[in-house]
């Protein structure tokens, strides 16, 4: 438990250093930065958005901080998608082949695209940004790797707002009380069990169409 106080205490001081900068804007200068910045970082693959996933909630609320989150997300895996398929074709495919995980869900995709990718968005088995490189080299439509990636981000992006605004009120005077913790455990709890349930889902799914090959064959 201290172990984990401490770690959330960094944290949210990190947070707070973050959102300095941004409440000195006006509303919309600041809104437009937070997803300029973590549109960048989604294109990274190196760099990680969860403090400014954290961020967001803690300075627009669940909702819409939920909702600017997953907006911008998307907008930097659309970028991911679009260098796959038109800039690195040739090294995302590379890529495609050599990961068993993407390889099996490139042949999956043949009879139920939109819901496995958006159970590939919801598992933790892919790597985000990689994700969005591999898929520009197959087949899948953009406008289809859009809604997906919107559809299958958002609970996670709910649940990532929901700590943000769970650490903002632990930071506070008051430190927040029991149910800032309570939040933040279910919050954690919630996402694990998301990314449990869907990895199990997708699993079935693709044990389902390697089947259907292997009778096919």
């Amino acid at each position: 438990f201290l172990v984990c106080s401490r770690s959330l205490g960094k944290m949210s001081g990190f947070i707070e250093m973050l959102l300095e900068p941004i409440r000195a804007m006006s509303p919309i200068v600041g809104s437009i930065a937070m997803f300029v910045l973590i549109s960048f970082c989604t294109c990274s693959a190196v760099i990680t958005t969860t403090p400014l996933n954290f961020a967001v909630g803690a300075l627009y609320g669940i909702v819409p901080g939920a909702l600017l989150m997953d907006v911008a997300c998307t907008t930097g895996s659309v970028i991911n998608f679009l260098i796959g398929r038109y800039v690195a074709r040739d090294w995302a495919r590379r890529k495609l082949q050599e990961s068993p995980v993407l390889s099996a869900l490139e042949k999956a995709l043949n009879k139920r695209a939109f819901f496995m990718l958006t159970l590939a968005r919801l598992s933790p088995v892919f790597p985000f940004a990689m994700l969005g490189y591999a898929l520009g080299a197959t087949s899948v439509e953009l406008s289809l790797f859009a809604q997906t990636t919107f559809v299958g981000m958002l609970p996670g992006c709910f649940l990532y707002s929901w700590i943000g605004v769970s650490m903002q009120e632990m930071s506070g005077d008051g430190g927040g009380g029991w149910s800032s913790w309570l939040s933040i455990g279910m919050s954690v709890g919630s996402t694990l069990l998301i990314s449990w349930q869907a990895k199990k889902v997708f699993d079935e799914a693709m044990k389902e169409g390697k089947g259907g090959a292997n009778k096919a064959v």
